[in-house]
């Protein structure tokens, strides 16, 4: 197998977890659903679980046996071996299609007359499960067809018949699909909209890895073949052809990934706006996929200049630099996703309270970064002295690096050292500044607090876990031999590796904390201010989704008891934040309100409540 063919297996794990993550979401909007269609409730749950599972179910194996038979034909046509030594195959594909397809044709066609009958079914969310996991599916089975055809196209595979026959197969499945999605998505629900969101957005990201690993893969390549050209060196990692398979492969991967990404991000995505998951897809892409592999990429060319400099290295100058090749590539082709993501963040954002909180979570995952290679750095120091301790025999400063083990280590410690620090500086500082300048929104904001508390308890967990570790080498040698040994300075190496990075990132979170405890807001109990209680009323808030979740809260805690959402589509409209004199007053009206439901809807300064007698 090829780079590139090892590098997609790789996407696989990451794109089984985000089908599962998918089928997660799908079941806890579905279980948080509201109860809009209990006056009409379709064909009703136990038959909806049980038809669009016998419906997925028979769809896959009619699909599989059907892409299966065809690429037996196409293999006995193309391949040596003739009809029969494909027998088997053939008589399994048909079996699958006899078997699934007429289960399927029945199922299905009784839930789309259900659906035409009843608007609530084509809003239901186990349809929409079932429509958008048979696309994403058949998405993954186009991809990998797709992949291996245009492969043979370029002379850099054998014939599949698995791909071709499988490709117009889940072709049809995907079309056919993706027509009954689109027909029902006019009357689609929130909960709807969410499952269709993360089929897209899943997708996209998956396209966005296989393009990029493809092009990164393409360049590398065509400039490793450059380089050993220019310089007169042969590689040790074999012959570098820049019209070779790898290259070659690459190109396919590059080309099927863009195409997917183009399809579902560019124009399928393209109108949704101000949804939870297209700001997470547009923060995992460009802090992910984008700064966060700058920084491996220049992390890994500054690693191979100060193993150099540290004569870690054996080998030639020129050997030893052809890793800066694959550094540039890397920098590169996460520079311009980084660049492309970042800069839709912030026109969609627009001026609002959620610009705001984009721009924290960026300044604190930065931080974060940098936070984490700071204390890897801090943990190979600990490692490094002991170890160089142990080597000497246990006397301290008195050795000289000759060990290239050590030599290696100390490259690592600067590499980590030199990106860490200005990254967290950095970003600390101006996590600070804004901070300083909106004490009280920015202290108490759940995402700063979320990074403080993360550092502090996984510090935490790192510091007892190595601490006990060390202990228990300690005692054991001591109790056992009498005295501690070079041994024993090794075997503490490990945990002592633990210990010292929380040890010394730890004291300045936490002061920073017990200092912005002062801003966290008082805890409240079930009941309203001043001693008030309510009756539980059915209460709807509507409110633009960047601050629906903060009216919400405001007001169940003024009410002491939760409250519906509904957001309005005009994402760039700005409300400002009530306070609890404000949040107060509302629920006192909704209380006064002589009706058992109540609608509540933000304007400037306040919150008008409606209700029907």
């Amino acid at each position: 197998m090829t780079t590139i063919e090892w590098a997609l297996l790789a996407i696989i794990p990451f794109a089984l977890f985000a089908v599962g993550g998918a089928a997660v979401y799908a079941v806890f909007v579905w279980r948080n659903t509201d109860r809009r269609d209990d006056a009409d409730p379709g064909i009703g749950t136990p038959r909806r679980v049980y038809f669009y599972l016998a419906s997925f179910v028979s769809l896959m194996m009619a699909a599989s046996g059907a892409a299966t038979a065809l690429a037996t034909l196409l293999d006995s046509a193309f391949r040596e071996g003739g009809a029969d030594a494909y027998a088997d195959s053939l008589a399994a594909g048909l079996a699958l299609v006899a078997v699934g397809l007429p289960v399927w044709l029945f199922h299905w066609r009784f839930v789309q007359r259900a659906a035409a009958r009843t608007p609530s079914e084509r809003r239901s969310v186990l349809r929409n499960l079932h429509v958008y996991t048979a696309l994403g599916v058949a998405l993954g089975f186009i991809g990998f067809s797709a992949f291996r055809v245009v492969q043979f196209a370029l002379f850099a595979g054998a014939f599949d018949g698995f791909a071709w026959g499988g490709a117009p197969v889940w072709g049809a499945v995907w079309a056919y699909h993706w027509r009954v999605a689109s027909a029902e998505r006019a009357g689609a629900s929130d909960e709807t909209l969410a499952i269709r969101r993360m089929y897209l957005y899943t997708a996209s990201a998956v396209a966005l890895a296989a393009a990029a690993l493809g092009v990164a893969v393409l360049a590398r390549v065509v400039l490793l073949d450059g380089y050993q050209t220019a310089l007169g060196i042969t590689l040790a990692e074999g012959g570098i052809d820049a019209l070779g398979v790898e290259a070659r492969s690459a190109l396919a991967a590059a080309l099927v990934g863009g195409v997917g990404w183009a399809t579902h991000w560019l124009m399928f995505a393209r109108g949704d706006r101000g949804s939870v998951l297209r700001w997470a897809y547009l923060l995992i892409a460009s802090l992910g996929g984008g700064f966060g592999a700058m920084v491996v990429g220049f992390g890994y060319g500054l690693y191979a200049a100060m193993q150099w400099a540290a004569g870690a290295v054996e080998g030639s100058l020129a050997e030893h630099l052809a890793t800066l090749p694959t550094a540039l590539v890397v920098i590169a082709v996460a520079a311009a996703i980084w660049r492309h993501h970042r800069n839709r963040i912030w026109p969609e954002a627009g001026w609002s309270s959620l610009a705001l909180a984009l721009a924290r979570i960026y300044m604190l995952a930065l931080a974060a970064m940098g936070l984490v290679a700071l204390a890897l750095a801090l943990a190979a120091v600990a490692d490094a002295l002991l170890l160089a301790l142990a080597e000497r025999g246990g006397a301290p400063f008195m050795y000289e690096f000759d060990n290239w083990g050590l030599r290696d280590r100390l490259a690592y410690i600067v590499t980590l050292l030199s990106i860490g620090c200005p990254l967290w500086w950095i970003s600390w500082r101006q996590a600070q500044e804004f901070a300083s300048e909106s004490p009280q929104t920015e202290r108490d904001a759940p995402v700063r607090r979320m990074y403080a508390l993360g550092v502090l308890c996984l510090g935490l967990m790192a510091l007892i876990g190595g601490a006990s570790a060390a202990l228990y080498t300690f005692l054991s040698d001591l109790l056992a031999d009498g005295a501690l040994s070079a041994a024993t300075l090794r075997e503490l190496a490990l945990p002592m590796s633990a210990v010292l990075p929380p040890a010394v990132i730890l004291p300045y979170h936490w002061i920073v904390y017990r200092r912005e405890r002062a801003f966290e807001p008082e805890p409240t109990d079930a009941a309203a201010p001043d001693g008030e209680t309510f009756e539980p009323k059915q209460v709807t808030l509507i409110a633009p989704p960047e601050v629906a979740d903060a009216l919400a809260f405001a007001l169940s805690s003024a009410l002491g008891y939760p409250v519906e959402i509904t957001r309005w589509s005009d994402s760039q409209t700005f409300t400002p934040l009530p306070d609890e004199g404000v949040a107060a007053a509302a629920a006192r009206a909704i209380a006064e309100a002589p009706a058992t439901r109540a609608l509540v809807v933000p304007e400037r300064g306040g919150l008008r409540v409606i209700w029907r007698e």
